[in-house]
């Protein structure tokens, strides 16, 4: 069996005295890196220089057969209107940096000439570590830790364990899980380590049949998400869970990949079904459908948690390298590109991405010169209630829900506890943007800080008051068609930035942006006070059942009663 020795991770550094090879005297360098016949990677061109700087990281599996392979680094100079120019290039012996465990070395660039002579064109400074098998199954236990933890002491709690089980496999129940964790804390002081994971994992019956499911039947996975963690995006832990947006989603732990919410598609009048990556809807239903989970929603470290997890993912997506993670997004959810104003190659993080903007004709406003028109604020699955009891009674069941606590304003409440409620949840593949409703006047914004319960159905439909406590922007909207209409942007599990583009006393129009969310799902809320507007019909019978109504942007919703 051709074993695997290690991971080789090359940083190209740099590179110093290249010849000019352009008539400014400068060159465009980057380099193409070659094991065997396989192209590993392309570095970037550093424009008009002669001692670039790359710092180019990236790990390669060995196996004991590849020993005896090279590594060959080609430098060429970019040119733009016509071919690129080879420069030269440098050839490494691989087990030559098998024996330092660490190595870091200047290279001479060589190019052979007609006549067989080798010409020098500078230097090339590369950077190499060989990580062993013992230090990545270290790493990779420590990253399951910490990507499922929010402690600081780097321990797995009952609520953090219960999702990780689940997220392995769905099919444990939650006594299951209580009783494994107890066996699995062999100090009893009520956390898991990374050495008591080990051991459950390697040791034990249950450990070898949840490391089968973790990794699907194939230990090499663990080796395949530690070489994709070249830099500190995105962890080990993150390439085998987060399957909807890496390589490794190929590598499904349940014969269940993803879980369906069924939503009425208005643009096509069929019924459409919402994809949820599994690991997704196991680690909700853990939190939200479970008596642990349940309960563990009001303890102050579940809090805790999810704000740590909605910082966490935040940072992940506004680093330069999530932009590697755009192009499996689109297609893991069948997006529009061509609806995207500006240039995919233009954003410089994931984030950036997900909080696009969209050309002005991809949504059209409906009837745009009729005040009386209200429209939806995003693209989003919708929900319409006449009467804000009515949204109790089939939707939010949230055992504490009240306007004034959604609200923070017992006063402004009472103006709207007779009202019309609409509900417009935004899925994380979704255009992140959202839009006026009305025509008028921006009125006074309130942010009322609060937790990150997902706005998922799964947990807006349990006893969780996933409205009134989530982080909040409540808007003041003054119109002459509608009366005062609220404009509620609620954050949510991963969303941690409300960011809104209106101010005060700003004249607006419906359709036009008010502001947008970071990475993660989102809602927003509008309350029309009694009696001011007639929602559209067939939103009506959707609520009614209830079922969500997929709208886009601009869509009517219904029409003024004034």
């Amino acid at each position: 069996m051709d074993t695997i020795t290690g991971i080789l991770q090359i940083n190209v550094v740099e590179a110093k005295n290249l010849p000019a090879m352009d008539f400014n005297g400068k060159s465009d360098p980057y380099i193409e890196c070659f094991h065997s016949a396989e192209k590993l990677f392309t570095s970037e061109i550093i424009k008009k220089s002669l001692n670039p700087v790359w710092n180019h990281k990236h790990n390669i599996i060995i196996k004991k057969s590849q020993e005896n392979y090279s590594l060959s680094f080609k430098l060429w100079d970019w040119d733009k209107a016509s071919k690129n120019d080879f420069i030269g290039e440098v050839e490494i012996e691989i087990k030559k940096l098998f024996e330092c465990n660490i190595l870091d070395k200047w290279y001479p660039i060589t190019k052979q000439k007609k006549d067989d002579k080798v010409k020098e064109r500078g230097e090339l400074h590369i950077h190499s570590k060989i990580f062993t098998k013992e230090e990545v199954y270290s790493a990779f236990w420590s990253s399951i830790i910490k990507h499922f933890s929010h402690s600081d002491d780097s321990t797995l709690n009952m609520t953090d364990f219960i999702a990780l089980i689940s997220a392995i496999n769905s099919h444990y129940t939650e006594p299951d899980i209580v009783q494994l964790f107890h066996k699995t804390d062999l100090n009893k002081d009520g956390s898991i380590s990374v050495s008591e994971l080990e051991s459950l994992f390697n040791n034990t019956e249950v450990g070898d049949q949840l490391t089968k499911s973790l990794l699907s039947g194939d230990p090499n996975l663990i080796w395949e998400a530690y070489a994709q963690s070249a830099s500190p995006y995105p962890t080990i832990a993150d390439n085998i869970f987060d399957k909807g947006f890496t390589s490794c989603a190929n590598h499904s732990t349940s014969t269940e990949p993803t879980k369906t919410i069924h939503v009425h598609n208005r643009e096509t009048g069929k019924m459409e079904d919402e994809k949820i990556p599994h690991y997704i809807e196991v680690s909700l239903r853990a939190m939200y459908s479970t008596h642990t989970g349940r309960n563990a929603c009001n303890n102050p470290q579940v809090k805790k948690l999810l704000k740590f997890l909605t910082n966490k993912t935040g940072k992940k997506y506004t680093v330069p390298e999530s932009v590697k993670e755009i192009q499996p997004f689109i297609k893991f959810h069948h997006l529009n590109s061509e609806e995207i104003l500006d240039p995919l190659d233009s954003f410089k993080n994931f984030n950036e991405f997900f909080y696009r903007k969209l050309k002005p004709t991809s949504r059209p406003i409906a009837e745009p010169n009729n005040p009386k028109i209200a429209v939806s604020p995003a693209d989003c699955r919708l929900n319409v209630f006449s009467t804000i009891h009515h949204a109790q009674e089939l939707w939010i069941k949230g055992k504490n829900f009240t306007v004034e606590s959604l609200l923070g304003d017992k006063q402004l409440a009472s103006q709207y506890t007779d009202g019309s409620l609409v509900i417009a949840r935004l899925a994380p593949q979704d255009y992140h943007r959202f839009h006026i409703p009305v025509d008028g006047v921006i009125g006074s914004s309130k942010p009322i800080d609060g937790e990150y319960f997902t706005v998922n159905p799964i947990a807006i439909r349990e006893n969780i008051d996933v409205y009134s406590e989530n982080k909040r922007v409540v808007t003041k909207i003054d119109s002459k068609e509608f009366g005062q209409v609220l404009f509620v942007s609620v954050g949510a599990t991963m969303v941690g930035s409300i960011n809104l583009t209106t101010k005060e006393g700003q004249q607006i129009k419906k359709g036009d942006e008010h502001g947008y969310f970071a990475f993660g799902g989102s809602t927003i809320l509008l309350l029309f006070k009694k009696n001011t507007i007639q929602f559209d019909n067939d939103l009506l019978v959707n609520s009614n059942k209830p079922i969500e109504t997929l709208v886009k942007v601009g869509t009517s919703i219904g029409k003024s009663l004034l």
